[in-house]
């Protein structure tokens, strides 16, 4: 599939598994899609610009986007630093005028309408590792930050179905459902989405926006 309005795409991150899926749909589509990680790839894409630099010194790749897609893991190196990354991208894209699309976390979703997040209400089960909850926190930190942002950024917070990983990646099932910040689940009570439909769930938002400075679910 390709399109017609072209888009600079800066994908921050954009080398691991909802990043590179997020690359991959977006040039197959003819968008011009630069991404940022720090150590490169072993496996580029065609036609993708890879840029080496650590997220602090993004800037010049920010400047020229129309949409800026944050797909940072808030592990290994980056653990603990989601944060303070994503609300310097945000002041980065403000600046530069450009949509900022993040990739969020299931917990941050909501069970019911105007009830808490799943993280707060619930929490995580006893047998998830320390360091999965502290991921899932900061991603809650992260949107909590984009409710409480005064700049009129242009900001979407994409959450993903429960089982969505490189260890379960899926399948490409042509389709998805979109929500807003209650989760969503199938007639079996099932929670997932595959990279690839996530993938063109965000890139379908990107080139025809429907929702704006809001948290989104997107799941089978």
């Amino acid at each position: 599939m390709t399109t017609t309005n072209t888009k600079n795409i800066t994908i921050i991150g954009g080398t691991g598994y909802a990043g590179s899926a997020i690359a991959r749909e977006a040039v197959a589509r003819g968008h011009k899609v630069t991404v940022v990680s720090r150590n490169g790839t072993a496996e580029p894409i065609a036609n993708v610009n890879y840029v080496a630099s650590p997220v602090a010194q993004a800037g010049a790749s920010v400047a020229g986007a129309d949409v800026v897609v944050g797909a940072l893991s808030p592990r290994a190196e980056n653990a603990g630093t989601l944060r303070a990354a994503y609300g310097q991208l945000a002041r980065q894209s403000a600046d530069a005028g450009a949509r900022l699309v993040l990739v969020g976390g299931f917990s941050c979703l909501r069970r019911t309408a105007g009830g808490p997040r799943i993280l707060d209400s619930e929490g995580l089960p006893s047998e998830v590792p320390a360091e999965v909850v502290a991921e899932a926190q900061e991603n809650l930190d992260v949107l909590n930050d984009l409710l409480a942002d005064t700049s009129g950024l242009d900001w979407l917070f994409v959450s993903p179905g429960l089982e969505f990983s490189a260890w379960s990646p899926g399948e490409d099932l042509g389709r998805y459902r979109i929500g807003d910040d209650v989760a969503l689940f199938d007639e079996s009570g099932k929670s997932a989405i595959s990279g690839v439909d996530y993938a063109r769930a965000v890139v379908d938002e990107i080139e025809n926006p429907t929702r704006h400075r809001a948290q989104i679910g997107v799941a089978y």
